[in-house]
């Protein structure tokens, strides 16, 4: 038999209401208006709730007028069949309960970690405790400029269309009648660095570095590697052929065995050509290794794991930078200025694209930075690299590092 009685308990009530008018205050008299709304809860079912609303003054506005704002208040309120959205309705529950568990699957599985850390990094965690229906587009608006002040446009960006998009899908479960999100304008952000370290600046920098280190920053400025594939990469993926297998990335922003993710495109799972003073260094280091296993990382930390892309560039590019320009005042040597500053793993990747021209077409140059749209298949990336593109790196690395030696 079907429950009528429980059908009941979670059908839409009757909108159509007047409330009620009272006074109130001691010294100076108010009109008090009294009605209520309905919150749905998390049972599905919905629940009436009191609301409280002071019209003005008694004095000036007779009890009818007050009644008449009253009434104006109670319809624009319930204007539709829509319930208002109860206080337990966080941003976080929301983001907990409805929009990622329908959403996450559809997502690409090697993005789904980093995906929903920038969501709750930028979206969910400024307003995770916010009610639903208490965000409005002014507070939003407002954290919107501060974060242009601090972030770059690209973190300005991820925050308005993670943000939209979570409270479009809570308009269409009604959790919500309107997106506040919908009219945010985007702020001036400050200026993006698009620097990249002369070949001057790359050579002092490999002077002050040796071993591991110096063979790392040799390998992020000709093979402009991305920092998180650099330190994903095991000793299985120095091929014999002379070329470098990028098949996995690592991220400082993900903990544990979810460090490790798939490449940002499918363009980026290719391989790197290895000039010959690469090839030299990385296999004296490869035979010098204490772990030996094949899935060994190349550069690993004290734990066995992938060294932190924001620890090598704060504990030792950092500190080399620095202590290439002491040597540089010591020795009476002229330092041009802004000499070593601002370096960071993107500077260096700009270095080798910016470099390389000279050696290379922009073709080539796209293949050995493995640019390309998202379109890009499998037996695209996986093709040979051509004779061009492994002639520029040879140029590349021979201008950076002095090596003047022939390829063998």
């Amino acid at each position: 038999m079907m429950d009528l009685k429980g059908i009941g308990r979670h059908m839409p009530k009757a909108r159509h209401q007047r409330g009620f008018v009272e006074e109130a205050g001691k010294r100076v008299k108010q009109w008090v208006g009294h009605y209520f709304v309905y919150a749905r809860q998390p049972n599905g079912a919905e629940k009436r709730i009191h609301r409280e609303v002071r019209l003005g003054p008694k004095a000036g506005m007779p009890k009818w007028k007050a009644e008449e704002k009253l009434q104006g208040i109670i319809d624009k309120e319930t204007a539709t069949d829509n319930v208002v959205p109860s206080p337990e309705y966080t941003l976080r529950w929301f983001w907990e309960q409805r929009y990622r568990p329908m959403k996450e699957p559809g997502w690409k599985v090697s993005v789904r970690p980093k995906l929903v850390w920038l969501i709750e990094r930028y979206a969910i965690q400024p307003f995770a405790d916010v009610p639903l229906g208490e965000l409005d587009r002014f507070t939003l608006q407002k954290h919107l400029n501060q974060i242009a002040g601090q972030f770059s446009k690209s973190v300005v960006l991820k925050f308005r269309a993670y943000m939209k998009a979570i409270l479009d899908e809570a308009i269409e479960q009604d959790f919500i009648g309107k997106n506040p999100a919908r009219k945010l304008e985007i702020p001036k952000t400050r200026e993006q660095c698009h620097r990249a370290p002369s070949e001057a600046e790359i050579r002092e920098l490999l002077g002050a570095l040796s071993g591991r280190d110096h063979l790392i920053l040799h390998m992020f400025s000709v093979l402009g590697l991305r920092p998180g594939e650099l330190f994903a990469l095991r000793r299985n993926d120095r091929e014999a052929s002379g070329e470098l297998r990028i098949d996995e990335s690592v991220s400082d922003s993900l903990k544990g065995d979810e460090r490790l993710v798939i490449p940002k495109t499918e363009a980026s799972v290719a391989r790197v050509w290895l000039p010959r003073s690469i090839r030299v260094e990385l296999d004296y280091w490869m035979r010098n290794m204490a772990d030996r296993r094949p899935e060994a990382f190349l550069f690993p930390s004290t734990r066995g794991t992938p060294i932190s892309p924001h620890n090598f560039l704060s504990r030792r590019l950092k500190p080399a930078a620095k202590r290439a320009l002491v040597a540089m005042r010591r020795a009476g040597r002229q330092i041009p200025a802004g000499f070593l500053e601002g370096i960071d793993h993107r500077a260096l990747r700009r270095t080798c694209a910016t470099r390389m021209q000279k050696h290379g077409n922009v073709k080539d140059i796209q293949a050995h930075l493995r640019h390309a749209s998202p379109d890009v298949t499998a037996g695209i990336y996986m093709q040979k690299i051509p004779e061009s593109v492994r002639a520029a790196v040879e140029g590349l690395d021979q201008e950076l590092t002095g090596e003047t030696e022939s390829v063998n």
